[in-house]
């Protein structure tokens, strides 16, 4: 029996290895493919931090101690591992090469900006849930170039996974690096890119011109900021180019060049002004004059100039009818026409054409064998054509503002070039409005037609513009990956349109909360396609579809848990997120300065909790959208955005008097509306609409009944100018840009979107008015893609929309009535408290005597909170007025009264100017300039108008401010203000808002940072991420101070004491202290 024991035991110690191995992999949470032995190398990095050595039983010994498990145990309990060794000198290990047993981010830097208005798929917007993997693999040497600024262990970690990523010999070829905020991501991108030179492909891609360069697309303010990371790693090694200013006329010549015999044959083909083509007569021709004298393809035409053998003239009448002879007759426009009815066999075609003397590439800074050209705004991007990107020296990077993309400049030039090359088919396409994603299609098919003739190629080379998607890149990178949430859809066309081998994303907060944002992140990275992905492929066709049977696919369960399990492989595969114990050492000190209302901005702030149907503070995200949350959140910062008010007070009186305003414009617009459907003979069938929205204002009601008795006969005496049909064309944008498609409004009272908000039925009354009476407007509206889908000639259509108008009108003018009434009813319970309390409940006739036993409703009629919600239960109307009161509609007016009242006090000057919010702001930098001299803060807002506000009241109490320029050529300008921060010792405020939030910057100058008030996004996750990428901008790699400060500013009694409170549990002081950012 002991012989029969002792062989059992030795069968099972050397039986159960791969066992062993199985349940480590199981417990520690990660795995390897390939021999045992590889696979226990893999535990032991993960679980030890480096591979160990001795016989294999022994190693798995240690492996089981680590972990918490034995060779017998049936199940094993994960335990936290030991510290992996840090060596003398050496950077400190990453987080994730000593985490507990697991290879996966507890706790994921997920994020997503407010988004696009852009079609999304609600049925995959539901938390997925999905688990970010950590880089527990291997370490890659240091790049050869970075002997200066060598890269840390957990940057060697994540290089060796991008070489691993790029070495695939299938499938997808790249992936997300979402290294936390601060830890140099893009050093380790640099280390990639120094090591891995540009390659093409063997075969060029459908659509694609080949070009061995790696594409990185940043912010525009991050373009200087990638420039100075390059010199700063790369050394001597870089060359860095930029295209020269634009060029003026004395940079340019005017070249007459030398008459072209005319045989018969057509002698070139023009395109616009460019030359796409020259025969070979022309090429025979070029062969005897020097290079400078040749016409080229992509030459820019100037003029032409025919001239007849001797005896033939051109015979032309002049104005008065006399007839002369000429010789020679010339062209300055439509030149293939020209030539096509001028050229005779024995005559000469002489071209004048213009081109530039200096180039328009020059190096800027080194000299080094590592070229980068920087393309940083619309004007580089507009002074370059595409041969400039492929220069016979291939640059080994070009770097790109993302905003080039977004810019009406490219939409033109992609235009320009599909027009050049289709012909009037594409013309009339354009003219249709057809999306971005068709022109991009166009435009690859036009890139296959410039490669049928190497004259073609050559002809684009030189006269196209430097469009980014017509390359196919040896690598592209997209910094600052989670700003693609904000992306419009023609940027994002234009994103999944770029070609490369490799595509990279870099992002600390990665996009991937949801399902439908993980499709996202999977359609710009090219991963998901019917062989490697083909449920996520699958939800891609269907995502943005109307139609049921994608509804029906996306709904079903089994289709969703097939599509979670791919998006969960997806992130598992090529998706990283290390730490860095550098960053993780300094601490974070959460402060909270709570504010208290004066009486008139709690006023101002009730008023706004009324307009927006928002009366219960504790539903800030169940019960109100982003757009509520945002009129509150700025009322509470300020009392007044959108008007000019020296104080509260004077804002109140603002108020009230814009109220009234409002009401007298909803009238007007009405009477308007009735007066255009009278001249367009449809006012007796469009009335009807006006009384289906049943007034709860009786002035409203009978204001809108009295619009209905009228007939049409007295509308149209009413406006007998037809001021109703007045339009205006309007030819620029909000920023002083030429629109690339003007747009048509009528004058009028409100915009006509305010009034119309479809589409479709505001195109309808706009082009039925433009057809009869502007020309101009009704050319630019039959152009628009929406005439052709809704065909706006059908009479039917016209009564429908102006129906539609009217009842939107009712409502608004309702509305309005019933926000004065509160707006007296606040002002008269404010002024006369005494008379308040000696009235009497007129539900239960006793004194309201007791302020906090009160409520208001939004008729602004006061009663006891017990009494009137008995009587709500019961049926939701008033029991003075019978206006519609649900029982959450209730505010209290304790808070309208007593807590105002006990705020109120001698108010300073600044106060009145600035708010009591701003002056706790204020006030608070003051003091932590005082303590210490060389303190710096970062102000983060998320409106732009708020973020003026702050500025003002800021410099009013003398503390110096600095604020970011706008623009969409202002990437340079932005840099420069950060760095003015940086090394300036006057700079002290670094004003941020959401539109400027210099996402990805490196600010760790400053040591403060200060939330005005929380941030606000679709989801409390998302917002709480974004205060998370606020911080980082602080809490990063090169932070000198061992702590940083977070000071949150809060109204009390408001929306935003609730958020706060939610904020702080998502994201509590103490997780902040230790995962940070």
């Amino acid at each position: 029996s002991f012989l029969a024991l002792f062989c059992i035991a030795t069968s099972v110690a050397m039986a159960t290895l791969p066992d062993r191995v199985a349940r480590l992999e199981e417990v520690i949470g990660s795995s390897a493919t390939g021999a045992l032995v590889a696979r226990v190398v893999h535990l032991e990095v993960c679980c030890l931090g480096s591979a160990a050595a001795g016989p294999l039983p022994q190693r798995l010994d240690k492996l089981e101690e680590a972990a918490g498990c034995t060779a017998g145990d049936g199940a094993a309990v994960a335990v936290e591992a030991a510290p992996a060794p840090v060596k003398d000198g050496a950077p400190a290990a990453p987080e994730v090469a000593d985490a507990a047993a697991s290879n996966q981010v507890d706790q994921p830097e997920v994020f997503a900006l407010p988004a696009a208005k852009r079609r999304r798929c609600n049925e995959l917007r539901q938390e997925g849930g999905y688990q970010l993997e950590a880089n527990a693999g291997s370490v890659a040497p240091n790049p050869k170039a970075f002997k200066v600024h060598p890269l840390r262990e957990e940057q060697l970690r994540s290089l060796a996974w991008m070489y691993s990523r790029e070495a695939c010999r299938d499938g997808f070829k790249g992936g997300m690096l979402a290294d936390k905020m601060g830890y140099g991501k893009t050093a380790t991108t640099i280390g990639m890119l120094s090591e891995k030179p540009g390659q093409v492909p063997d075969e060029r891609p459908s659509g694609y011109i080949r070009n061995p360069a790696t594409l990185i697309l940043c912010p525009p303010h991050l373009v200087e900021q990638w420039e100075g990371e390059f010199f700063k790693f790369l050394g001597d090694e870089v060359q860095l180019l930029r295209p020269t200013p634009p060029s003026k006329a004395k940079d340019r010549e005017t070249l007459a060049l030398p008459p072209i015999p005319f045989t018969g044959s057509q002698l070139f083909t023009v395109d616009v002004r460019d030359l796409s083509e020259l025969s070979e007569e022309v090429h025979h021709h070029n062969a005897r004059l020097t290079p400078e004298k040749r016409l080229q393809e992509g030459d820019n035409i100037e003029s032409l100039l025919v001239q007849l053998p001797p005896g033939y003239f051109f015979v032309t009448e002049d104005s008065g009818g006399e007839r002369r002879a000429s010789s020679t007759r010339t062209a300055t426009w439509n030149f293939q026409h020209f030539l096509d009815e001028n050229c005779r066999p024995g005559c000469t075609v002489q071209v004048t054409v213009r081109r530039e003397k200096k180039p328009r590439i020059e190096p800027f800074r080194g000299d080094g064998p590592f070229r980068i050209l920087t393309i940083a705004n619309s004007k580089d991007f507009a002074r370059l054509r595409l041969k400039d990107l492929l220069p016979p020296e291939p640059f080994n990077v070009v770097l790109v503002s993302t905003g080039i993309l977004g810019s009406e400049r490219h939409m033109m030039h992609v235009s320009q070039v599909v027009c050049s090359w289709h012909g009037e088919k594409s013309q009339s396409m354009l003219c249709d409005g057809k999306p971005m994603s068709v022109r991009q299609k166009m435009l690859h098919e036009c890139v296959d037609k410039w490669h049928q003739k190497d004259c073609f190629l050559k002809a684009a080379l030189r006269s196209s513009p430097a469009l980014l998607e017509t390359m196919w890149w040896n690598r592209i990178v997209l910094d600052e990956f989670h700003e693609s949430e904000s992306w419009v859809t023609r940027v994002r066309d234009v994103m999944k349109s770029l070609g490369a081998t490799h595509r990279w994303g870099l992002s600390g907060t990665p996009p991937l909360d949801t399902t439908d944002a993980v499709l996202e992140v999977a359609e710009l990275l090219w991963y998901a396609t019917d062989a490697t992905a083909p449920f996520m492929s699958e939800a891609l066709k269907h995502r943005k579809s109307q139609k049921q049977e994608a509804k029906i696919w996306l709904a079903d369960e089994e289709n969703k848990k097939k599509l979670h399990d791919e998006c969960q492989a997806m992130i598992r595969d090529v998706v990283r997120q290390n730490s860095s114990q550098l960053v993780e050492a300094i601490t974070v000190q959460e402060h909270e300065e709570f504010v208290q209302f004066s009486v008139e901005e709690r006023f101002i702030y009730r008023q706004a909790c009324h307009d927006h149907d928002m009366f219960d503070e504790q539903l800030a995200y169940e019960g109100a959208n982003v757009s509520t949350r945002e009129a509150l959140l700025k009322r509470c910062a300020h009392f007044c955005l959108d008007m000019d008010a020296e104080d509260a007070g004077e804002a109140v009186r603002f108020l009230g008097r814009d109220k009234r305003a409002h009401i007298e414009h909803l009238r007007q617009q009405l009477k308007l509306e009735a007066s255009r459907a009278a001249h367009l003979s449809i006012w007796e069938s469009a009335k009807h609409s006006l009384l289906a929205h049943k007034a709860q204002h009786a002035e409203a009601e009978k204001f809108i009944h009295e619009v209905y008795r009228t007939s049409e006969q007295v509308w149209k005496e009413k406006d007998p100018e037809k001021k109703s049909f007045e339009m205006q064309i309007v030819l620029y944008d909000q920023n002083g840009e030429r629109r690339l498609r003007p747009e048509v409004r009528f004058k009028q009272p409100f915009r006509d979107a305010h009034v119309y908000p479809r589409l479709n039925f505001r195109h309808v009354v706009q082009h039925a008015v433009a057809r009869r009476c502007v020309p101009r407007a009704d050319q630019i509206l039959s152009e628009l893609q929406v005439c052709s889908q809704i065909c706006c000639r059908d009479p039917q259509h016209l009564p429908v929309a102006m129906s539609a108008g009217f009842q939107v009108l009712a409502n608004l003018l309702d509305t309005a009535h019933r926000s004065l009434d509160f707006y007296t009813g606040q002002m008269r319970s404010l002024s006369d408290i005494e008379s308040l309390r000696n009235e009497q409940c007129s539900v239960c006739l006793t004194p309201k005597d007791d302020l906090a036993a009160l409520v208001m409703l939004p008729c602004s009629h006061i009663f006891h909170r017990d009494c009137v919600r008995s009587a709500l239960e019961t049926n939701p109307k008033c029991p003075y007025c019978r206006a519609h009161a649900p029982k959450k509609s209730m505010s209290s007016v304790l808070l309208e009264v007593e807590v105002a009242t006990s705020a109120a006090e001698p108010l300073p000057a600044e106060l009145r100017s600035h708010g009591s919010k701003l002056l706790a702001v204020a006030r608070r930098l003051q003091k932590i300039r005082a303590e210490d001299a060389k303190a710096k803060a970062i102000v983060f807002v998320q409106w732009q108008e708020l973020e003026n506000k702050v500025a003002r009241a800021l410099q009013g109490h003398g503390l110096p401010v600095l604020q970011l320029p706008r623009g969409k050529n202002a990437g340079r300008e932005m840099a420069t203000v950060m760095k003015s921060f940086t090394t300036s010792e006057e700079a002290f405020v670094l004003l941020l808002s959401l539109e400027h939030a210099a996402s990805g910057s490196n600010l760790t100058a400053a040591n403060h940072v200060i939330f005005v008030h929380p941030m606000n996004a679709d989801t409390l996750s998302s917002a709480v991420a974004y205060e998370r990428q606020a911080l980082a901008r602080v809490r990063r790699v090169g932070q000198e101070r061992a702590e940083v400060h977070v000071w949150r500013f809060v109204t009390r009694e408001t929306v935003e004491e609730h958020m706060h409170q939610l904020h702080c549990r998502a994201n509590p002081p103490d997780q902040a202290r230790a995962g940070g950012a």
